[in-house]
């Protein structure tokens, strides 16, 4: 049982003094600074200190453990009948119980025993808050009470109830009920304060009536609550008071005025802080709330002065930007001061950063705009950043309060922002360089002149000298911020880079004399990265800007000398040199990116040349790939290359070979033959070496690459030398030479052993030739298949040759893949001769070759081969393509058209038939052909889904149906039956099947419990979705699918039930909840019944699933796993899993049908539900009844609100009812908090529900 809470509130107090580490241990205040007290003097320092918080953490153990003790202590239930009974006498009083009497006494919160918030607490604040919601509804929304005067006094009323029995409550020691009214009358204060706000006289701000009310409501609730000791009144007073300097400021009606006084509200909050600390003894000691409250509006009003400080009126630029920088240094200072209490660290960074903010904006005031020079705000905001940082971050000392490193990281974020525009302006110089090269113009020039160019340059010389020094000088004092002093440091290279390669950009030099500087400064950069110990020894973050630098510097020498193609051409050598000079300085293992880099532009330049001696595209291009790959070649014969460089050519000489091999699509030549006959040969060449770093992987492309580039030299040569499409030969041609291929894999394979290739590099080149062999014969046939030249013809003949070639694989290479891939190919002939004589259907397609899979799978299964997945998969293909034609086909025009649906249908009963043939035979060769019975009842499952897509199509009118007076809905659902009864019938024999143990089963298909339960699952959905598309404006129609619902929802409840008592093979709850749910939502789409129809059965029958779980018993008491989705409601416990989802389905609808359609019955049905679950919840300890319950009451009221009372809710019932179910629930939460006293907490009753 519980202790009481007095007793571990006094714990707690205690266990958090003695643990205080901000307040000074003697005096009590929270004055220590560096184990000093600044308001007694006390020295924690030294022995002394340690020797006392190693005593208070003794004695904090110490009470933790007698509170662990006296939880323990059991409690009689019956009441003491006298005064002896409950009050010992001295004599038998523990020494323990005498020794802890005085601490007792004196502690406030032992003297005042309080209870804490409990479940009838809850309900007392729900009620509360319903009886003060009917208030405002009788008071605003009332339509017989338009008097202001009246409804004033009203209010007035009310707000002295709340506040008295707030009162009352205080005394009566029900401390969290006392709490929660008296909230809810400090908001009926506010509702005073606006009334008052009302009587406002003309010409005065309605502000200044506001702030005046606010100042004394909240001055004197300050003082009531010392007294009641109720911390709402003093929450709420507080930030009340805190608010008041802004409603001044308001008053004021301009901008500045409003900024002033949300500077104000910064500064009261801050003093109200120290106010609430020498509050807190009154309390618990610290009110933490209070003052993370006030901090909270500390930071907001600081927020809001800087968005609105932009608004300010001034006089002048000057003056308007002096007034900016002094709101800045006004926050930097209240900063400063708020540092003394929460969020220092916080505070701290504002201080610094505001401060170096202040400095920054002090250019401004110099109007350079008024006198054409505003570029050089680029340079003068730098160096105030600058300056600002130096002053504030490194020289300048700070209180002792304020945290050092968080102020100077302050200050350093905002002097990054001072110089951020300028670099911004720098690669905006660079972005305009960069695009001006591309189309031949000085974009720099027309961006920013030369002077602006000189001031961006000197701003970043400015930055980086000014964090130079920031570093040099933080490293001298303070070695503890190293790592911020390094920052800046690296910071200063950045900037210092940034503003040689601006240099590089500047307008009005030349292009030969940019491409210099760049260069220049690259390799000098590079030279001294490598030659100077200094910079080599220094570690990355320092060398790293150098290094980019001279990178970036490359790349605007290659792009400028792209202006001039004459130029680019000589200027490409310099380029390529200037690479290698960029690949000393980084390490050995990266170079291998600027060999491919080199190598690229090299072939770049020899393209831009072969361009200027006139030479076509494709040729260029061709040539081009022709000497990388002969390049690529070479590389690959002289072992003297690194594998990583060779690597870096190959990739680079892939991508010219790439574009090439796709303009193949577009446009065939010789050029392109060559090029690709030269890459057959780097393959050839890759294939057979055995250079070092020549992996597997490079070994199976290259053997990849061999067919596929046969092949396109047969495209390209036959467009060469044939006139007109070379389509019907080539094609064939390409087709011979995979038809070679493929049976040769095993000679080539034995070929690239003898030449010393290790086995598992020939194995994997064998099968990479046999997939890109088989890849090119895929693409020989579409390209037949869609090549207007070639033809049904060609194809029929490329998928014979093909067929040869697979036959011949599977007899002299022994891949048993060729027997299926000549099947294939075979196929697809017969399909050509089909397609040649005019037929059209789908079946004749599929139905031969499904049913020989079949027929061949069935003999393999009688022999005792593994023939059950050939003759599952020509089950599937002979029914799943018909039945998504099916159900994808247009509509017919006339009454036959639904043949194929009927044929389905009657293929699933045939399939049903063959699989109880098939399990009831005894012979030998039946046993082996038992195992066909789970694929053939699998596939009559699938079959029985044409009677519900047959309905969907009667039922959208897709199909013509004679019905003779049948309803429609009655034809769909017959036809939906008839397609769900042979799905459940195969379904339990499957699991008939399963249950039966016989080796001859071994191969064949086993179904787990998962995978069990789903067998069900598509007959059930048949029958819904055949009948859902019959729905139509009929009560009849709209009655049977209310009546399906009802239906499904009971087949869920007996699920539910099985699961109760044990394991079921039926489909999950969920599931079978999910088609009731369509159910309704179609049987309610006509909008003929309200939607309450479908809610409520839909809601209390996963209720009554969830009850059965609950009140039931498990049949497996030793079954500890983990509930989930499936086995819904077994294996979970509590009422939230339970009986949330039932509820919320009771609740959301008419919830949102409120603000849909409101109705008054629906509004107070909602309230009553609500009412209940919350009764039943409190009564029987369910959390989920209680706490949706208590949710769903404001919700519905705010929907209630916003339909607008009166348009379709009428107030007065409504009111009537808000008040009579919280006069309810305050009486029973009075009358439980009373019987309960101080027996449990909140922890405590709320762990209690389940």
């Amino acid at each position: 049982m519980s202790t009481p809470a007095p007793m571990s509130q006094w714990s707690d107090i205690a266990v958090a003094r003695l643990l205080d580490d901000a307040s000074c241990p003697s005096c009590g205040v929270d004055a220590l600074q560096n184990r000093r007290c600044r308001n007694c003097g006390a020295d924690l320092n030294g022995r002394i200190g340690l020797e006392l918080w190693s005593a208070s953490r003794d004695a904090a153990t110490a009470l933790r453990a007698r509170q662990a003790v006296l939880e323990r202590v059991p409690r009689l239930l019956a009441e003491p009948s006298g005064a002896s009974a409950t009050e010992p006498s001295p004599a038998a009083t523990p020494p323990a119980s005498a020794a802890l009497a005085a601490p007792a006494a004196a502690s406030p919160a032992a003297a005042d025993p309080r209870s804490s918030a409990t479940v009838q607490s809850v309900l007392a604040v729900a009620g509360a808050g319903l009886f003060a919601i009917s208030a405002i509804v009788f008071t605003f929304f009332n339509p017989d009470l338009s008097d202001r005067a009246l409804r004033s006094v009203i209010v007035g009323l009310i707000t002295l109830l709340f506040l008295g029995g707030a009162w009352l409550l205080a005394r009566r020691r029900l401390q969290f009920s006392a709490e929660a009214v008296g909230a809810l009358g400090m908001l009926f204060v506010a509702l005073d304060v606006y009334a008052l706000s009302e009587l406002t006289v003309s010409g005065l701000s309605p502000w200044v009536f506001t702030a005046v009310g606010t100042l004394a409501s909240g001055s004197v609730m300050v003082a009531l609550s010392r007294v009641v000791r109720i911390r709402t009144w003093l929450w709420i007073s507080l930030l009340g008071l805190s608010v008041v300097p802004s409603m001044l400021g308001y008053a004021g009606g301009t901008v500045l005025s409003a900024v002033i006084g949300h500077l104000g509200t910064a500064f009261v909050a801050l003093a109200l802080v120290a106010l609430v600390r020498a509050t807190a003894r009154r309390f618990d000691g610290r009110l933490r709330a209070e003052q993370v409250t006030l901090s909270v509006v500390q930071v907001v009003a600081v927020a809001i002065v800087l968005a609105q400080a932009r608004l300010i009126e001034a006089d002048s630029t000057t003056g308007y930007w002096l007034g900016i920088c002094a709101i800045l240094a006004a926050i930097a200072v209240l900063a400063g001061l708020a540092s003394r209490y929460l969020a220092r660290g916080l505070w701290s960074f504002v201080a610094g950063a505001a401060g170096v903010a202040a400095f920054t904006g002090l250019p401004f005031a110099l109007d350079l705009g008024a006198h054409g020079a505003e570029q050089w705000y680029f340079a003068f905001i730098a160096v105030a950043g600058a300056a600002g940082l130096i002053v504030l971050g490194a020289l300048a000392p700070t209180p002792a309060t304020i945290e050092r490193r968080r102020f100077t990281g302050g200050a350093f974020g905002m002097a990054v922002v001072s110089v951020l525009a300028t670099v911004l302006v720098a690669l905006l110089i660079g972005a305009a360089k960069v695009l001006g090269s591309f189309n031949g113009s000085d974009l720099v020039a027309s961006v920013i002149d030369t002077g602006g160019v000189l001031a961006v340059v000197l701003g970043l010389a400015a930055g980086a000298i000014g964090f130079g020094v920031f570093a040099a000088i933080t490293l001298h004092r303070d070695i503890a911020q190293a790592p911020l002093a390094n920052g800046g440091a690296a910071l200063a290279i950045w900037l210092a880079a940034l503003s040689g390669l601006v240099v590089v950009c500047a307008p009005g030099l030349l292009p030969w004399a940019q491409i210099a500087i760049a260069l220049g400064l690259a390799v000098a950069t590079s030279a001294a990265l490598v030659l100077v110990p200094g910079i080599r020894a220094a570690s990355l973050r320092f060398r790293l800007p150098l290094i980019l630098a001279a990178h970036v510097a490359v790349l605007l020498a290659g792009i400028i000398s792209w202006t001039d193609v004459r130029l680019a051409a000589w200027a490409g050598i310099a380029v390529v040199t200037a690479i290698i000079a960029l690949a000393r300085p980084v390490p050995a293992g990266t170079r291998f990116l600027h060999v491919a880099v080199g190598y690229a532009y090299a072939l770049v330049v020899v393209a831009t040349a072969l361009g200027q001696l006139g030479i076509g595209t494709i040729a260029l291009l061709c040539l081009t790939t022709s000497i990388g790959l002969i390049g690529a070649i070479v590389a690959t014969a002289l072992p003297q290359v690194k594998p990583a460089a060779w690597y870096s050519i190959l990739v680079v000489t892939s991508v010219p070979f790439v574009i090439g091999v796709i303009q193949v699509v577009f446009e065939r030549s010789g050029w392109t033959a060559l090029s690709t006959g030269i890459m057959f040969l780097l393959a050839m060449t890759l294939l057979v070496s055995r250079r070092p770093g020549l992996g597997i992987v490079l070994r199976a492309i290259a053997a990849g690459l061999l067919i596929p580039s046969l092949a396109v030299v047969v495209v390209c040569l036959g467009a060469q030398v044939l006139v007109g499409s070379a389509s019907p030969v080539t094609l064939p041609v390409i087709a011979a030479i995979v038809a070679l291929a493929l049976p040769s894999t095993g000679v080539i394979r034995s070929a690239l052993k003898r030449r010393g290739i290790g086995e598992p590099d020939a194995t994997v080149a064998r099968i990479a030739l046999e997939v890109s062999a088989m890849l090119t014969g895929v693409i020989a046939v579409g390209l037949a298949l869609i090549r207007v030249a070639a033809g049904l013809p060609t194809t029929f003949l490329v998928l014979i040759i093909l067929a040869l070639g697979a036959a011949a694989t599977s007899f002299w290479a022994k891949r048993r893949y060729g027997w299926w891939t000549a099947a294939a190919c075979l196929t697809g002939a017969l399909w050509c001769v089909w397609a040649l004589i005019g037929i059209g259907l789908l079946e004749p397609y599929l139905l031969p070759p499904s049913l020989a899979a079949t027929t061949i799978g069935l003999l393999l299964t009688a022999r005792g081969a593994q023939g059950v997945p050939l003759y599952t998969g020509g089950l599937l293909v002979a029914v799943v393509p018909t039945l998504v034609v099916l159900a994808v086909s247009e509509a017919g025009e006339t009454v036959g058209a639904a043949w194929r649906g009927f044929g389905l249908v009657a293929a699933s009963w045939v399939l049903l038939g063959l699989g109880l043939l098939l399990d009831r035979c005894v012979s030998p060769r039946a046993e082996r052909l038992r195992t066909l019975c789970t694929p053939t009842h699998a596939v009559a499952i699938i079959a029985g889904a044409a009677g519900a897509i047959q309905g969907v199509r009667f039922g959208v009118g897709a199909d013509v149906v004679q019905i003779a007076g049948i309803p429609l809905v009655v034809v769909c659902l017959g036809i939906g039956l008839a397609g769900a009864v042979p799905a459940a019938a195969a379904a339990r024999a499957i699991l008939s099947h399963a249950e039966i143990s016989q080796p001859a089963r071994i191969r064949g298909w086993s179904f787990g419990r998962l995978s069990a339960r789903w067998l069900y699952a598509p007959a059930a959905l048949y029958v819904g979705l055949a009948t859902w598309t019959a729905i139509e404006r009929d009560w009849f129609t709209i009655w049977l699918m209310w009546s399906l619902m009802v239906a499904y929802l009971a087949a869920m409840v007996i699920v539910a039930v099985r699961l109760r008592n044990g394991r079921t093979s039926l489909p999950p709850v969920w599931f079978i909840f999910t088609l009731a749910f369509v159910t309704a939502i179609v049987a309610w789409s006509p909008r003929d019944l309200r939607v309450e129809w479908f809610s409520l059965p839909l809601g209390l029958f996963l209720l009554f699933a969830g009850v059965a779980a609950i009140r039931g018993r498990q049949r497996d008491t030793a079954d500890t796993q983990r509930g989930t989705l499936s086995s819904w409601p077994a294996r979970w416990h509590g009422s939230w899993p339970l009986l949330a989802p039932g509820l919320g389905v009771m609740f959301l609808a008419s919830i949102l049908a409120t603000f849909t359609d409101p109705q008054t019955w629906r509004a107070i049905l909602v309230i009553a539900i609500a009412l209940v679950a919350i009764l039943v919840g409190s009564s029987r300890k369910l959390a989920a009844p209680f706490l949706l319950g208590i949710i769903v009451l404001p919700i519905e009221n705010i929907f209630v609100f916003v339909a607008q009372i009166g348009r379709g809710i009428e107030s007065v019932p409504w009111w009537i009812t808000l008040a009579v179910v919280g006069a309810v629930l305050l009486i029973i939460a009075v009358t439980y908090e009373r019987r309960a006293g101080d027996d449990n907490s909140i922890a405590a009753r709320l762990g209690d529900l389940a």
